[in-house]
């Protein structure tokens, strides 16, 4: 009996991948030797019929054209082969916006270790790991330029994925790894959206003919100084990154049944890959605006739907439709696809009912057991201590209470406004307080710089000091008195696609109001005054004012901002209820 051949380890697939480079510079070379021959060869014949009396198209000539486009050939297709492959993964690394992980966040850790375990499983030498900011449920490898083979996956992914499944899927990435598909797949992918790009500049764009000439002399002229300057070009760079694009997809789409079969010999599970490729298939697929060529880099094409078994199907498709996979791996389990689906609706229906429900903050102070009169005293004192400040608006009502932050950012508030403080029971200009003129020197000076010692990680609100807490897995900085949340905008991905959490309905029923107010008037989105406690907040880290403004464009939950730390305040059950609509959605 015949043993089985052994699964080929990292360094054998480096020295195949070398062979297989100088097959690719070969192959770049052809195609740009024909590109550059076709242009040369164009702007000759051109010429020959343009000036067929100052210029003869002889066989010298064409001779010194050839070995000319032949030099050329070498030198840019050398140059292209090495810029790619030096800045081909940092491109795409750039492009999708892939950070490191966090090792405290308990997502990203576990993606960390599974990671680790399957690059022991595989023999590989050593691996890194990118997370993408995108609630798509997919990954990719990539080989960057020091040889280190890269796992990118997306939060979706992490969010969506059990252990198990998320294990399979890294498997299957390093599986392309090892089969050497990642190498030459991001060249092919690099270059054709190399020549995509360099098509869309070199086609000449549409204008008015002159009106110093006739209109139809006008367009002839234009026509013609159009197809000698751009026209050729254009076409030599479509032809070239079709050819390319075409090779990225041949390569691609078998390579994905094998990776699946490799995958399955790392991780030993083919229902855990079948399950994750099933959840692919039910969620959303689409990384970015990225563009069609990289299609091949994904598990997962960016649209499954358009996948199909046929002769064209075969050529132009980047994977074999998810079915065909999933049957497969169905029947490596010993299982058939239902039992896969059932699979992954059991679990769904299983991690619905272990998440925790999130009440409103009017419901937790419903929940809060009554406290003595002598407490109630001692809140009702601090709060007055806290906030002693109330402003007069414009009707001559009496704003407030305030705290001095909030009164100093207060839209109406210059130091010749009416003020009174509460606890001394005085009214008076604002100038008239000392405690408020060196508040607004210290406010002035806080815009250019960090807060005072003391007065970093301070509510903006209340002022009290924040307390570190975790969402979903995310740290923040949680407010216990007025419950808001200071959040890193990295980290609102992440919670945006994890769903650890139920809601009441209280907190749905506020979502549903607000979604309908926004949609019958788009901008009272923009007016935080109208939906918040008024005043213009201080970032508790940077010091720096936070601007009011919708979270996105897409979900118009009033949230304030710092847009130089990157941080976002949510005030009460604002994240919760951005939480409802993105999940609705």
């Amino acid at each position: 009996m015949s043993a089985l051949p052994s699964r080929p380890n990292f360094y054998e697939v480096q020295s195949r991948q070398w062979r297989i480079s100088l097959l690719f510079t070969l192959f770049l070379f052809l195609v740009y030797f024909l590109v550059f021959a076709l242009m040369a060869f164009a702007v000759l014949g051109l010429l020959d019929l343009a000036l067929a009396d100052l210029f003869n198209l002889s066989w010298p000539l064409a001779a010194r054209v050839f070995l000319g486009t032949t030099i050329a050939a070498l030198a840019v297709a050398g140059f292209q082969y090495i810029s790619t492959r030096r800045a081909g993964a940092s491109f795409i690394l750039k492009r999708l916006g892939a950070l490191a992980p966090d090792p405290g966040d308990r997502y990203h850790a576990r993606f960390l270790n599974i990671v680790e375990e399957m690059r022991i499983a595989s023999g590989l030498p050593r691996t890194k790991a990118y997370l993408l900011p995108f609630q798509a449920v997919n990954c990719l490898a990539l080989i960057e330029a020091d040889g280190t083979p890269a796992v990118v996956a997306t939060e979706g992914l992490l969010a969506e994925s059990t252990r198990q499944e998320l294990q399979a899927a890294v498997a299957h990435e390093l599986a392309h790894i090892l089969k050497g598909d990642v190498f030459y797949i991001t060249l092919l992918c690099s270059l054709a959206d190399f020549f995509e790009r360099l098509a869309a500049a070199l086609t000449p764009e549409e204008s008015s003919p002159s009106t110093a000439m006739g209109y139809e002399e006008a367009a002839l002229a234009h026509g013609l100084a159009g197809l000698a300057t751009g026209g050729v070009a254009a076409l030599a760079a479509s032809l070239s990154g079709a050819v390319l694009r075409l090779l990225s997809l041949l390569v691609s789409r078998e390579r994905e049944l094998l990776a699946d079969a490799t995958a399955v010999e790392l991780c030993r599970d083919p229902a855990g890959l079948a399950r994750i490729l099933t959840k692919a298939r039910l969620k959303n697929t689409f990384v970015g605006d990225f563009s069609p060529v990289y299609n091949p880099l994904f598990m997962v094409s960016s649209d499954p739907a358009t996948e199909s078994e046929g002769f064209w199907a075969n050529l132009f498709s980047t994977h074999p439709p998810l079915e065909k996979r999933i049957n497969l791996l169905a029947d490596m389990a010993g299982q058939s696809p239902a039992d896969i689906a059932e699979q992954v609706w059991d679990g769904l229906r299983t991690r619905d009912q272990a998440k925790r429900l999130r009440l409103s903050s009017e419901e937790l102070d419903r929940l809060r057991p009554p406290e003595s009169e002598k407490t109630e005293k001692s809140d009702a004192a601090a709060e007055l201590e806290d906030r002693p400040w109330r402003l007069r608006d414009a009707q001559g009502s009496w704003l407030g209470p305030l705290t001095t932050e909030e009164l100093i950012s207060h839209p109406r508030f210059s130091l010749s406004i009416m003020v009174r403080n509460d606890p001394e029971r005085v009214e008076a200009r604002a100038r008239e307080f000392q405690a408020l003129r060196r508040a607004v020197r210290r406010f002035n000076r806080r815009q250019i710089g960090p807060p005072p010692p003391g007065e970093s990680d301070k509510c903006p609100r209340c002022r009290k000091v924040l307390s570190d807490d975790t969402y979903e897995g995310v740290a923040v900085k949680f407010c216990r008195s007025c419950r808001g949340r200071l959040v890193l905008s990295a980290g609102l991905d992440r919670i945006l696609a994890r769903r650890e959490f139920s809601f009441s309905e209280d907190l749905v029923r506020r979502a549903v109001e607000l979604k309908k107010t926004i949609v019958r008037n788009p901008l009272v989105a923009a007016q935080k005054a109208g939906l918040k406690n008024v005043g213009t907040l201080i970032c508790p880290r940077c010091g720096a004012r936070m601007l009011p403004r919708p979270f996105n464009y897409q979900y118009f939950v009033p949230v304030d901002k710092c847009l130089s730390c990157y941080r976002v305040w949510f005030d009460a059950d604002e994240l919760e209820i951005l939480q409802i609509l993105v999940e609705g959605a």
